[in-house]
């Protein structure tokens, strides 16, 4: 279900959150997945871009679009300079992996909306997901990344 009174959430929020689905899918034996878009390309492309709004109000902007493409239990973090974060309960990496393909369209749908042409940058991603190898250190090592 998706909620558009979704909030994304602090930083110090999402770190807590991480570790408690990280805990209750090793408790569990369920899925957990993380997906981390980082955005530096695209702030650099408005920072050379004659564009009048702030890199806040864009990130702002970016993470509305994100917040309502996902269901009601994923959170959102934009609290990383340069990176937004969703994190995907109960989800396998396939999941993770389509939901980051199709957020991803809709990014560069986005981006082209807001600067008025086709934003002629990538925009990487990362993925992790528990039970995968090397998942739940992969998951534990964004805690320190989203918790400064």
């Amino acid at each position: 279900m998706i909620s558009n009174t979704q909030q994304v959430v602090t930083a110090d929020t999402f770190a807590r959150r991480i570790n408690y689905e990280l805990k209750r899918a090793e408790r569990y034996r369920i899925f957990v997945s993380l997906v981390v878009f980082n955005i530096t390309p695209v702030l650099e492309f408005l920072n050379r871009a004659d564009i009048t709004r702030s890199a806040a109000e864009f990130i702002d902007s970016l993470s509305n679009i994100i917040k309502k493409s996902v269901r009601e239990i994923d959170t959102v973090s934009n609290s990383s300079q340069d990176k937004i974060g969703l994190l995907f309960p109960e989800t396998p990496r396939q999941g993770a992996e389509a939901a980051a393909r199709r957020i991803s369209e809709t990014l560069h749908s986005f981006y082209a909306e807001y600067f008025g042409k086709p934003a002629d940058c990538p925009i990487p991603v990362e993925i992790s997901s528990y039970p995968d190898a090397a998942g739940a250190r992969s998951l534990a090592s964004y805690l320190d990344e989203f918790d400064q």
